[in-house]
Order: C-alpha cells, then structure tokens, then sequence
C-alpha cells in the first residue's frame, strides 16, 4: 500500500509541477510543487504499521517470546488452524517401558535381545528400551549390520540371526510371522495409550514391549482454548495410529495424522494451506522443522533453561520462539491487539493524506481558498505522525 501512495505522490507532484510551470513560471511551479510532495507523503501510512510492529516486539520480548521475523505479526491475526506435534507437546516426550509381554521365552530375554539391538538407536523410543535393560543389569550383545528405518524400527544381526523391534506392519513386510493372538494384545495396549513394539528373532516375533510416554497436564487446557477461540487444531505425529488415536480423542482435535515421517508432516500442512487454511505450526525437535517451515506462521517451543540443547539446523529461521506452549494465547493476543491499532493508524494516515492532498491542490486555482503552503502541509504531516505515534504507543500498555 505504501508502495501504491509513493507512485501517486511522485505522478501527481509531476503533473502539477510541469502544469504550474508553464501557467505561473518556474517559482510558482517550485513552491506549489514542493507543497503536493510535502503533503501526499506516504511517510506516515509507514510509520502506521513500522511503529506498531516496533512496540509489539518489545512487549513480546517482556513475555519471554522472541520474534525473529516481523512480518508474521500481522499473519497471526488470520491464522484459523494451528498444528502440533504428539511428543513432547501433548506428551513429555520421555519414555518409559510399561510391559514386556514374551512369546515363547522370558522377559529378560526378549529386553536383552531388543535392547542390544537399540544400543545404536536415537529414537526415544529405542533409548528407552535401552536404559531399561541398563537398569536391570541385562547383557547387551554385540550387533553387526545395524539399520534405523524411521517410524518402523531397528534391525540387526546378533550371533549371525536377525533381529528386529519395531510396529507389527513392517515386520510382517520383513517377512516376520505374527500371530493374531499377538496383534490383539498391541490393539489392547493401545487403547490404553502405550507404543507397543513388536520384537521378532529370526522370522518369528518373540514378544511385545510397551512404553508409554505421560500425557502434559496443560496439554488439554491449551486445546480446550483453541476450541473456545474456533481454531481449528491438528496433531502430526510418528506415532503409530491406534496410540495416537487414542491420546488425541482425549483432546478432541480435529485432524489427526500418524506415523508420518519429517517430510509427510510438511506434507501435510501444505494440503491445509491449500485448502485455504492459515497454519500457525508450532513444534520443538528437529523432526517438526520441516512443518514448522511449511506453516504459513512458525513457533519453535525451547526450553530457555536449557536452550544449548535446542539449537537444531534452521532454528534462527522460525518466526517466533518462545518457553512454552501456552505462551501462543499471549502471542495472539498481542498480535490482534498490534492489526487492531494498524488498522486504526492507517485510517488516521488515509484521511489526512486525502485532507493535506486536497488541501495542497487547492493551490492550482486562480484564488486559492485559503493560503497553503509547504509550511502547512508540513505540519499536517508531523501531527499526523504525532497521532499515529500516540494510538501506537498504547501496545506499550500490555506490558502491565
């Protein structure tokens, strides 16, 4: 817009300018032409929104929200949907094994026998498995050929057999048997929100290890929220379907999308934003970048005690950054509070622009009205500037 005043002040103080030249000479030309530029200068339709924005990221900075790009300040206030992680948002993201169900054998076996193959894992889930054969003393084999397939599982070879932990789909893809009495005890366990992992040696699964990873206690007030203000929410996460199912009927989000990969999460804010959504994705682990880059508004959540810790690749190129989730409803806030006073500052700057205009124009008739000149339009300017700077100032007042 500011773009679109500047071409009109330039052409209309052209016009007038050649136009007085050849009527009144070259001094009239100069006087009245410097009086239309004085007076359709877009300089305060400028300041309307810079000013604003400038006391918006104080006061957010004073909420412990830094704000790395500008522009997404006013992107907020249209945003209708906002994503999230599973892990780590709705949950703690830190798991704990629950039941070790063996088929065939022992349970010390069969933790033995997966934790040696997550040894190398870097999954939560596989380090999980991990500390816990750790904490019961448990002998962890020596493996060779070891692979990660994300949202799968692991595989290695132990003693020269394979050996696989991971969702009961890929292995039956291995080409590993799992009885149907087993897939009911996973669809059992569930239900009941834990990832179970099905552990096969050779072509046969041996058993089930569950872990189940603590739902946040804020986690249902900050949904809850979202609801009451008619945002529309989705949860995008790795997680296998029936757990994740059963954690996000409790907050009854609207869209809910598993075991996805980095790439299938960004994949699937791109179809909200094609289906004319205004996507705020919120995450805070390396795997929620490629969503958080695909957000119409990103929002990487750190914990600011141990912010070393979250320096991920791409990190300084999120919008905003902040401590915690429910630091978004303070966002928003301040965002709608910084588009209504914009929206105030560019009708106050658009009418006295017409005025000054107006006013300076009168000049090109025989017997002005009223005298003008460029000490005039001048001053309309900076009073103009002065309102703008005043009405631009009351964000300040949420500092409070």
């Amino acid at each position: 817009m500011v773009k679109i005043f500047f071409l009109l002040e330039v052409l209309a103080t052209s016009i007038v300018t050649v136009h007085t030249f050849f009527l009144r000479g070259d001094e009239a030309a100069i006087a009245i032409g410097l009086t239309v530029f004085v007076a359709s200068t877009p300089i305060c339709l400028w300041l309307s929104r810079f000013l604003v924005i400038q006391f918006t990221k104080r006061v957010l900075k004073s909420a412990g929200i830094e704000v790395k790009n500008s522009g997404a300040i006013q992107i907020l206030n249209e945003v209708n949907t906002v994503v999230t992680p599973l892990n780590e948002f709705v949950t703690t993201g830190k798991f704990s094994v629950t039941d070790v169900i063996p088929e065939g054998g022992t349970d010390l076996m069969l933790l033995s026998y997966a934790a040696s193959v997550e040894q190398d894992a870097t999954h939560e889930l596989g380090r999980a498995i991990y500390k816990e054969a750790l904490v019961r003393r448990l002998k962890i084999q020596r493996v060779a050929a070891f692979s990660e397939i994300p949202c799968k599982g692991v595989e290695a070879v132990i003693n020269d057999v394979p050996v696989r932990v991971g969702v009961a789909d890929w292995l039956r893809e291995r080409g590993v048997s799992v009885s149907g009495l087993l897939y009911n005890k996973i669809e059992k366990l569930a239900e009941e929100g834990k990832t179970p992992l099905v552990v096969s040696i050779g072509n046969v699964s041996r058993g089930i290890i569950a872990l189940k990873d603590e739902v946040k206690p804020e986690a249902k007030s900050f949904y809850s929220i979202l609801k009451r203000d008619d945002l529309e929410t989705a949860v995008l996460t790795a997680t296998n379907e029936l757990t994740a199912k059963n954690l996000a009927q409790k907050f009854s989000v609207d869209v809910l999308r598993s075991e996805l990969q980095p790439d299938d999460k960004a994949r699937e804010v791109q179809i909200l934003r094609a289906k004319k959504q205004v996507v705020a994705a919120l995450g805070s682990g390396i795997r929620d970048m490629p969503a958080l880059f695909a957000g119409d508004v990103s929002i990487f959540l750190r914990d600011e005690f141990a912010e070393e810790e979250n320096k991920y690749d791409g990190g300084d190129e999120v919008d905003f950054k902040m401590a915690a989730a429910d630091k978004f409803f303070t966002l928003r806030e301040i965002a709608l509070y910084a588009a209504k006073l914009i929206k105030i500052n560019r009708w106050v700057s658009v009418l006295a622009w017409l005025a000054l205009v107006g006013a300076a124009l009168t000049m090109l008739l025989d017997e002005a009205p009223f005298p003008f000149g460029v000490e005039f339009a001048g001053a309309g300017v900076v009073a103009t500037a002065v309102l703008v700077a005043l009405n631009s100032m009351r964000m300040l007042n949420l500092r409070n």
